[in-house]
């Protein structure tokens, strides 16, 4: 499989703050890493206020501290100290400029950087465009592409194809905005 450079995000949403934890200013987290401890190396991590935060819209912070709870994380930023600091964090986000997010590794690409390209299908010796990826789920068995229609598009139908490199997935341009899948487009 080939994957090439990749498109660029101005930020990256790494974490949602999505509740307090105890009394001494601890946060509840939703992650959005594979590797979760990303957030205490990463530098100039922004934490982004929702709109009905009393919160500035966008401040630096560090990450002091995060553990594993349950099914989700908890942590603890710096300068929030106490229950009342941390609830006003309720509904923000923390974000990493892409530029500062560690690049994908080879063979590797990131989800992200998938959303928007098209998808063009092999079925048969014919080759058709399906559509462009919309969106990626996480299933138990594999990954599957959504793939919504497009201009160009065979149909006007939304098609899902599993992500299985090599097998499904065979080729993947991310400077071309494409990805070559060999698949069968339904009846």
């Amino acid at each position: 499989m080939h994957e090439s450079s990749s498109p660029s995000h101005a930020f990256l949403t790494l974490a949602d703050i999505v509740g307090v934890y105890g009394i001494k200013g601890w946060l509840r987290l939703r992650v959005r890493l594979d590797d979760p401890n990303l957030l205490l190396s990463l530098s100039d991590l922004t934490l982004v206020a929702a709109p009905e935060s009393r919160h500035s819209a966008r401040q630096s912070v560090v990450v002091e501290a995060l553990q594993v709870h349950g099914k989700g994380h908890i942590a603890r930023l710096s300068g929030i100290a106490d229950r009342t600091q941390a609830e006003a964090l309720r509904g923000c986000e923390i974000q990493v400029a892409a530029a500062d997010f560690p690049t994908a590794g080879d063979g590797e690409v990131y989800w992200r950087d998938l959303e928007g390209l098209e998808v063009w299908c092999t079925e048969d010796g014919s080759r058709a465009l399906l559509g462009k990826v919309k969106r990626l789920l996480e299933t138990g068995a594999n990954d599957v592409l959504v793939v919504a229609p497009c201009e160009g598009s065979i149909d006007d139908r939304e098609h899902l194809v599993p992500w299985i490199p090599d097998e499904v997935v065979t080729d993947i341009a991310l400077t071309d905005r494409r990805i070559e899948v060999s698949w069968y487009v339904e009846a």
